[in-house]
């Protein structure tokens, strides 16, 4: 799961980067796709999600806090169809 978590960081990172130097043609793509990526690995993975916020707050890492990233994850997909469904039209 580490690897699935370095690539899910990597991809949120590049999506930063693309919105400073891709064309804005790109931009709009690029963020639905990093947001539906993020949602679902907070779907999947609630663990890896909490693992990122354990390091300021070293006292989240209680399995019973997992319904907490995958509510964040649902509403992240959601929107992500929401958008792509009227977006692409």
């Amino acid at each position: 799961m580490k690897v699935a978590d370095r690539i899910v960081r990597a991809i949120v990172l590049a999506t930063l980067c693309a919105f400073v130097l891709a064309p804005w043609k790109w931009m709009f793509p690029l963020g639905l796709i990093s947001l539906g990526i993020a949602g679902a690995w907070a779907l999947i993975y609630p663990q890896g999600i909490l693992g990122w916020a354990k390091k300021p707050l070293s006292s989240i890492d209680d399995p019973s806090l997992w319904w907490v990233p995958r509510l964040i994850g649902g509403f992240f997909l959601g929107l992500t169809l929401l958008i792509a469904v009227f977006a692409f039209r």
